[in-house]
């Protein structure tokens, strides 16, 4: 009987610890980060997140919290973290949520972090790309109304300069 008691109270303690353990979103890693894409639209090669979530080249403007990324992990996923707030209409969905950039066999867009559904999105900076977890594909161009283009297949990615910046307060 005392041994029974004795794994159930371990049992129990073993439960909540790895519940501690376990965070309820992502991560955000040290560096709030904006990318400026190599040869992109010019005097507007920014990443900029609009009011629906969808990513577009913009000025570049350093302290607009739209175009604004955290490189961070979900449970040892890298992930790219969305700074901006999004409001209804557009986006209710992200009201109160932190968004993160995932593929959702379309596109790159701003999406709940507590989706399970959804590759995410995560930077490279070994060699300046950003690209999908677990998909062979990444930020490859823009169109002729700035929106970001996929490459399918990793042949003709565009690469980014990154910097650093304070994170403006969405």
């Amino acid at each position: 009987m005392k041994f029974t008691t004795g794994l159930a109270l371990l049992s129990a303690v073993a439960t909540s610890t790895a519940q501690i353990l376990v965070p309820t979103g992502p991560v955000k890693g040290p560096n709030t980060l904006v990318f400026k894409q190599n040869n992109g639209v010019p005097n507007n090669e920014c990443l900029t997140f609009t009011n629906s979530g969808e990513i577009v080249n913009a000025a570049c403007a350093l302290t607009h919290a739209d175009r604004q990324l955290t490189p961070g992990k979900i449970l040892g996923t890298d992930v790219l973290i969305v700074q901006r707030a999004f409001a209804a209409p557009l986006r209710g969905d992200l009201v109160g949520k932190t968004a993160c950039v995932a593929f959702n066999e379309t596109t790159f867009r701003a999406e709940d972090c507590a989706r399970n559904d959804l590759l995410f999105v995560r930077f490279d900076v070994g060699n300046g790309r950003i690209l999908a977890n677990g998909a062979p594909v990444c930020i490859g161009g823009y169109d002729s109304k700035a929106f970001i283009k996929l490459d399918i297949g990793l042949q003709k990615c565009s690469q980014f300069t990154i910097t650093a910046v304070a994170p403006t307060r969405p």
